[in-house]
């Protein structure tokens, strides 16, 4: 008789988490969540209520097909569940919600029948914290860290990363790209690329290699032969210049695509077009340097039309290095730095080009897919298997082959004494 009044007592009391009965309101406080619940729960006619409950998270909601794919977070897999209108799915706070209303990404405590594949009740954790819009961010994958926002978190065994239907690697995320992380405690458990990448090769640019060419302030890089640049998806007016001599031609980038611009059109003039800058820069004893050659700034600096690249250095203050870009004939700048705790502290803009540590005679091998073109931080470097000089770093490497879908991937090199190898998945075949 005991025995089953404690087997009651425990089965209304899993009935009563499932369905959630005994909320009033809002719940602002974090519900507790279980990894595993493999115990059946049935009522004494038999009827299966649930006999899972998994932390996942969303990756996908089929409304037409009335599934939503998971991601196991303890496996590292994803898993199908059907869903109904008696699939009970609630908000943070206990709201009632319906499942178009999850987004991918999303942290769930979903209960299920897992002989029957389906989804009896789904919560959205209310621990987790969602930032938008994230740029600008750095993953270690070496070290299980992602910095974002000014903060350092840790990475989860297995976080779910997403674009689209897709679901990606760590090193699949590129650092043109646009995030939605999902996190609790510090520690990311999903990341979403809203906004991804595509890819630009200028063609017949011959008479601007050596100069700059530039995608709003997202990318602003040196125009060298046979490049491949990697660019974030959306509407440019691009601006190409080279001694003196600019153009502009607006540019659309698609995710995942390849677009091919054709510069030959732009008047390349003889004429020598310059602009006057008035420098006004705080301490006023920083050394200035311009494409490399200081400059004395205590009276107008002429320039060429187009796109340079200084430098400011003073003791006791940050180093600043950026770009500027020529296009009046006059024009003021003033520049204050800020002061720095060390000596060798160092601010850098996001579009400048930082020269990484030689690690000596060391190679950084790209082993496959065999005969693919290799472009590092949008520089050809040779059909694969090739190489190329190993230097301490955060790289862009890009693997492109006609007719076949390019694909790109953040390489984090370390100042190790030795050769390294990389292998990358053969590419998918262009539709």
């Amino acid at each position: 008789m005991k025995k089953h009044l404690l087997q009651s007592a425990v089965i209304c009391a899993i009935f009563l988490f499932l369905t959630g009965c005994g909320e009033s309101g809002r719940d602002d406080q974090p519900r507790e969540t279980a990894s595993e619940a493999w115990q059946e729960t049935a009522s004494e006619d038999g009827i299966v209520l649930a006999d899972s409950l998994d932390h996942a998270v969303v990756l996908q909601v089929d409304a037409d097909a009335q599934k939503i794919t998971f991601w196991n977070l303890t496996l590292g897999k994803s898993y199908q569940l059907a869903y109904d209108n008696a699939t009970g799915i609630k908000s943070r706070y206990g709201e009632e919600l319906v499942a178009g209303q999850l987004c991918e990404g999303d942290i769930v405590d979903v209960a299920f029948i897992k002989e029957e594949k389906k989804a009896k009740n789904i919560w959205l954790d209310a621990k987790a914290t969602i930032a938008e819009q994230v740029t600008g961010f750095e993953i270690n994958r070496a070290a299980r860290t992602m910095e974002m926002n000014g903060e350092r978190y840790s990475l989860c065994t297995y976080p779910a990363v997403i674009s689209g239907t897709e679901t990606l690697e760590l090193m699949d995320i590129n650092s043109m790209d646009t995030l939605r992380v999902v996190s609790i405690d510090h520690t990311v458990y999903s990341i979403c690329i809203t906004n991804g990448h595509g890819y630009v090769r200028l063609v017949n640019a011959e008479a601007f290699e050596g100069g700059w060419v530039e995608f709003g302030q997202s990318v602003i890089r040196k125009v060298e032969q046979d490049m491949l640049l990697v660019i974030p998806a959306g509407e440019y007016d691009m601006l190409i210049s080279n001694r003196g001599n600019a153009g502009t031609k607006h540019v659309t980038v698609r995710p995942n695509e390849e677009s091919q611009v054709d510069v030959s059109d732009l008047a390349v003039s003889q004429e020598k077009k310059e602009g006057g800058i008035v420098f006004t820069i705080t301490p006023s004893d920083a050394v200035l340097s311009i494409d490399g050659t200081e400059v004395d700034y205590s009276s107008v600096v002429y320039l060429s039309y187009g796109i340079h690249q200084i430098e400011l250095k003073a003791e006791g203050y940050q180093t600043v290095s950026k770009y500027i870009k020529v296009g009046e004939e006059m024009a003021n700048l003033s520049i204050d730095m800020n002061r720095s705790d060390t000596q060798n502290d160092s601010s850098v803009s996001s579009n400048s080009v930082v020269s990484a540590a030689a690690t000596g005679d060391y190679k950084v091998y790209i082993d496959a897919p065999s005969g693919g073109e290799l472009y590092v931080d949008g520089k050809y470097i040779g059909l694969i298997p090739t190489s190329f000089e190993k230097k301490s770093g955060t790289y862009t490497v890009s693997v492109r082959k006609s007719g076949y879908r390019t694909r790109s991937y953040s390489l984090e090199v370390d100042d190790s004494q030795k050769d390294v190898h990389y292998s990358f998945s053969e590419l998918e075949k262009s539709e």
